[in-house]
């Protein structure tokens, strides 16, 4: 049957060409749209690589009537009553923007050896329970317990596992020494490794450093004090919420520190996205494609069927000469999958010629003018460019067999059960 079809296809190719045409250029406005909605819900699907269920954000701020108190006691004592209440599991301070989701970016380079890469950095306080908090796992054994029980030097570092990968280019690199690649650039010795997390909640993980911060909280840390804090195991989000403002409102409105807001991660989370861009990329790409598929399934489907139920003359002859509506069924069908598969082929061909040179979708690479950090994104699906191209491609041939198998099934079905006397009537 397939040379039959290719026989046909062949005897008719001026105008099987124009239908290829338009099958081509739907094609590449397929891939257009499929593209950036493959990257956004895959990166959403990467796991946050830390706990954001449970946990909780705090926010305090200098009380302007209270110029007696000390700041650096009342937070030692906020602290030591946050995490005595019988609800709470853990708590830590964080410096301003560095936690994942914050509005802003604490970035700059790293280097080991003549590998120099781009990377967010999180300070830390010792001892103040910042991984039984936020639950970044080891890369070692995946559990958060190993890196809080973990002595770290004040030149110590740890380094997100992709970070790691690409200064060290794969190799071992607990015990070695990175440094900051300018003139009295500091070093520091890598003491261990941490799972990738995402610093944005839309994005794909990016190269991470944590250091610790050596000395007491600076007086700009004071200011919009932000303090994680993680609930213990079965309480309700309502429930924490209502207890722990009660307690705020005993404990927060007087002194140097108090109570600006009180937020569920998952609000950070959202907050992000929508100010960084995210919800609205979403938002736009998801209204294009259903505009777009509406469309794609009215024009394919469309020249399918009619191009169907232009053949009743034919269908009526092979019908008088014994062929089974089932043949002639599976004959159309195969028609219309011959020429969307060299479409597809095509309009494949033609995207990848440009995609080559500029590139494919790649929304939430937070580094993505450091080249070398293509090299740590490349363990996600959409840093790597065959598995990228090939993957949507099969989307988009997927999408294609579908709107075309409805164009012409339909009518097929129809035209091949009719008579050969009704289907000859008119000759």
């Amino acid at each position: 049957m397939l040379r039959q079809i290719i026989r046909y296809l062949w005897n008719n190719r001026r105008h099987n060409w124009w239908i290829m045409l338009e099958l081509i250029v739907i094609v590449i406005v397929s891939w257009m749209v499929i593209d950036p909605l493959f990257v956004l819900n895959y990166n959403r699907s990467i796991p946050d690589g830390y706990e954001a269920d449970g946990l909780y954000r705090l926010q305090l701020m200098q009380n302007p009537e209270d110029t007696v108190s000390n700041l650096a006691d009342d937070y030692r004592l906020i602290m030591q009553k946050i995490r005595a209440l019988p609800f709470v599991d853990a708590a830590t301070c964080v410096l301003r923007d560095a936690y994942p989701s914050s509005p802003g970016m604490n970035a700059n380079n790293i280097a080991m050896d003549t590998t120099v890469i781009t990377t967010t950095y999180i300070p830390f306080f010792r001892n103040e329970d910042f991984f039984r908090t936020w639950r970044f796992r080891s890369a070692t054994d995946e559990k958060w317990e190993t890196l809080e029980n973990l002595e770290v030097p004040d030149d110590g570092i740890i380094l997100s596992e992709d970070a790691a990968a690409t200064l060290s280019g794969g190799k071992d690199i607990i015990g070695k020494t990175v440094r900051e690649p300018y003139d009295n650039g500091l070093s520091y010795r890598v003491v261990a490794l941490v799972k990738p997390f995402k610093m944005r909640n839309g994005m794909q993980p990016c190269a991470v450093r944590l250091l610790p911060f050596v000395g007491e909280i600076p007086e700009w840390g004071f200011n919009g004090m932000r303090i994680f804090i993680r609930s213990k195991e079965g309480i309700s989000e309502a429930n924490f919420i209502e207890e722990f403002l009660q307690w705020a409102d005993a404990n927060l409105t007087q002194g140097s520190l108090v109570l600006q807001d009180f937020l569920p991660f998952h609000e950070i989370q959202k907050a992000s996205d929508l100010e960084k861009g995210v919800t609205n990329e979403i938002r736009s790409k998801y209204i294009l494609a259903i505009f777009f598929l509406f469309n794609l399934l009215l024009a394919v489907s469309g020249t399918f069927w009619m191009n169907t139920c232009a053949r009743h003359e034919e269908i009526g002859i092979r019908l008088s000469y014994g062929a089974s509506p089932m043949k002639i069924q599976w004959m159309l069908l195969g028609e219309g999958m011959v020429l969307t598969t060299i479409a597809v082929l095509l309009g494949c061909f033609i995207y990848f010629q440009w995609a080559y040179m500029e590139g494919l979708y790649t929304f939430g690479d937070l580094f993505s003018y450091d080249r070398k950090m293509v090299m740590a994104s490349a363990s996600y699906l959409p840093g790597r460019f065959g598995l990228h191209f090939t993957v949507v491609s099969l989307l988009v041939y997927g999408l294609m067999t579908l709107v075309t198998c409805l164009g012409v099934y339909v009518p097929a079905q129809n035209i091949s059960t009719i008579s050969p006397v009704e289907a000859l009537k008119d000759e």
